[in-house]
């Protein structure tokens, strides 16, 4: 009964304030793109955290991301829940360009304001989408912006702390030059988790990993392997410190 009571209120105010904060993204990225991406990251995380009473934790603090300024990097982070872009956004207080799926774009308010100042990837597109794509991340992040990443390509519903990666992250980390840096999040899963409608109020607490660089001669798949082993690390430490 609390449950439904709570999702009587709680989705129609979510989807309202997520529509209002579409559209203040839409009109500020008229301007400025990253005026947009700052007006809405945070407005939209405590649109989705704050009624849902959920808190972020950091208890490592932020001290290994990149001091701002300092160029653009890609966060890669463990997804389990819709929980996990506001979280990250909230975590890290920063202004990211997500990269997100390409059918998010098409849901009304929402997905146009990800499509104009996100990252949006057609998975099943032809080589030539790909390249282009690549072509646009890499402007961005030698621009200086900072986009953050899923590598596992879909949410984790297995007891394992993370899923195998796909490579596109490191691809781009490749490509660039730019620094990786791993964020684990903890408890997203068991707060909203897929198929339910409505959070339940708690705690996720993230860790923020050192950067990771990519070197010289070093090949993707052991650039892949050592980011995994770090974000691994990084989810087994947060766990390990609640045993």
């Amino acid at each position: 009964m609390r449950k439904t009571l709570f999702g009587l209120w709680y989705l129609p105010v979510f989807t309202v304030l997520t529509v209002l904060a579409a559209c203040v993204c839409l009109v500020a990225s008229i301007f400025s793109k990253d005026l947009a991406r700052r007006l809405t990251s945070q407005t939209w995380a405590s649109i989705v955290l704050a009624p849902a009473r959920i808190k972020v934790l950091v208890p490592g603090g932020r001290g290994s991301l990149p001091a701002r300024g300092s160029g653009g990097f890609i966060i890669y982070a463990n997804h389990r829940s819709l929980l996990d872009i506001p979280v990250v956004t909230r975590a890290t207080r920063l202004s990211i360009s997500w990269v997100a799926k390409a059918a998010l774009g098409r849901i009304p308010f929402f997905g146009w304001g990800l499509k104009r100042v996100h990252m949006l990837v057609d998975r099943g597109g032809s080589v030539e989408a790909a390249r282009q794509m690549l072509g646009e991340a890499s402007r961005r992040l030698q621009n200086g912006e900072i986009m953050a990443i899923f590598p596992e390509g879909t949410r984790n519903k297995t007891p394992e702390p993370i899923l195998p990666f796909k490579k596109g992250a490191f691809i781009l980390a490749k490509h660039t030059g730019v620094p990786l840096v791993p964020v684990a999040i903890l408890h997203s899963g068991e707060l909203w988790p897929s198929g339910s409608l409505v959070p339940k109020p708690g705690t996720v607490k993230v860790a923020v990993g050192e950067p990771i660089s990519p070197k010289a001669g070093e090949s993707l798949s052991k650039l892949a392997q050592n980011a995994e082993e770090a974000l691994r690390n990084l989810y087994l430490g947060l766990e390990k410190e609640e045993a």
